[in-house]
């Protein structure tokens, strides 16, 4: 295994994170799955880069967003998560982009599992997760503290189960600007409903703007950028 540490250009997080896996395993040609695609940003620069990507969300709603974001409908498979309704063998590269710490701990072996069964001999998985720590980690605190689901996600990822096979590590951050503490709420609550009722509380609320405030990078037309560390793992099949 090889540990690296890397500065990507500035991008927004799907390009970060494309370009970190393209330089590894160009995509053009590759049949990939995105398992927990979201509202398909990291599908769309697949597609736009040659992959034949596919997509597996568990919410509908989140299914509709990237549908309405231009992903075509038959290309992303909706299910519970405790099967992935494809053949064995079928993608060349599996990846988690920022969604395997919101896999339930006793759910994330079988996930893995999964991932492995659809995977063609000599496949590749990749998974990105968010450090417990960064700017957008402080920000998002008051809603949901992710410090031991990532920290207890990212420990499975270093030590895999078998037949996985973990052959680098590399760290990146990502950066993102948004239009206000309004527009991160926003997002945070896209990202997972049920963060929706504790977003709601004025406290809440009033917290998380005093440290967007306090943290947040001033852009050109009151916009801020707020940045998160990053770790990239590559697997291979035993």
């Amino acid at each position: 295994m090889t540990e690296t540490r890397e500065r990507l250009p500035d991008a927004t997080p799907p390009e970060t994170h494309f370009a970190a896996l393209n330089a590894r395993l160009p995509v053009a040609g590759l049949r990939i799955l995105d398992i927990g695609c979201g509202s398909g940003g990291f599908m769309r620069q697949l597609l736009r880069s040659g992959a034949d990507a596919h997509g597996f969300e568990v919410a509908q709603e989140t299914v509709d967003r990237a549908v309405a974001a231009g992903i075509d409908r038959d290309r992303i498979a909706l299910g519970d998560g405790s099967t992935l309704p494809f053949p064995d063998g079928h993608f060349d590269c599996a990846t988690f982009v920022f969604s395997f710490h919101h896999v339930p701990a006793e759910a994330q072996r079988t996930v893995l599992a999964e991932a492995a069964r659809v995977l063609r001999p000599g496949g590749t998985l990749v998974a990105i997760e968010p450090l417990p720590a960064g700017d957008m980690t402080e920000v998002i605190t008051p809603i949901e503290d992710e410090t031991e689901v990532r920290t207890n996600s990212q420990g499975l990822l270093a030590d895999p189960p078998a037949p996985f096979v973990l052959e680098e590590v590399a760290r990146y951050a990502i950066a993102r600007a948004f239009n206000g503490a309004e527009e991160f709420i926003r997002d945070a609550v896209d990202v997972d409903a049920a963060r929706a009722e504790r977003a709601a509380r004025p406290e809440i609320a009033a917290e998380v703007a005093a440290r967007y405030a306090r943290l947040a990078e001033p852009l050109a037309g009151g916009r801020g950028r707020l940045t998160q560390p990053c770790d990239f793992y590559r697997f291979s099949l035993a």
